[in-house]
């Protein structure tokens, strides 16, 4: 089963109907943890980006699945860690001049250790990385994930720089 499909879509454009090709994807989920002052990162080879990035865990919505599951999954299979809390922090439309993917962003803490489960292909380091390094990795242009530091960068609103949530461990 095919995750993702190329379609055209009927659009009216001021006064007449435009054809657009995009891509139908099934939306997607991320996972914010932060512990101690640290967020945990996976580390991974993009093959579209031609490098390994430093990303919060994440994947796409498996079919009937909802973006929390698919944010649960997704941290266990990548980290191995499993969570006791979320929170829903906000969604975004990562590159919405072809896609119509929804990205939902989720605040886990409560973590339980566990196994990563990672599939085939995947090679996947787990990082725990102090708030304040990945701040300036993301200025150096080091960690340039949208996704993260989009979730990054609402923690801080919420959170304020420096701060745990109020997640616990």
């Amino acid at each position: 089963m095919a995750l993702f499909k190329f379609i055209t879509k009927d659009v009216w454009v001021g006064n007449r109907v435009m054809q657009f090709k995009m891509v139908d994807h099934p939306g997607a989920a991320a996972t914010l943890v932060v512990r101690d002052g640290k967020v945990l990162l996976v580390e991974q080879y993009r093959p579209a980006a031609g490098r390994n990035m430093l990303e919060l865990p994440a994947g796409t919505v498996d079919h009937a699945e909802g973006p929390l599951k698919c944010a649960q999954r997704e941290l266990q299979e990548e980290t191995g860690y499993s969570a006791q809390t979320w929170e829903h922090i906000g969604h975004l439309y990562p590159t919405p001049g072809y896609t119509n993917e929804v990205l939902h962003l989720y605040l886990a803490g409560d973590l339980i250790k566990g196994e990563q489960r990672l599939g085939e292909g995947e090679d996947i380091n787990v990082r725990w990385v102090s708030l304040r390094d990945v701040l300036n990795k993301i200025d150096a242009g080091k960690i340039n994930d949208a996704k993260t530091i989009i979730a990054v960068f609402k923690y801080i609103r919420k959170f304020g720089l420096g701060q745990d949530s109020n997640f616990g461990s």
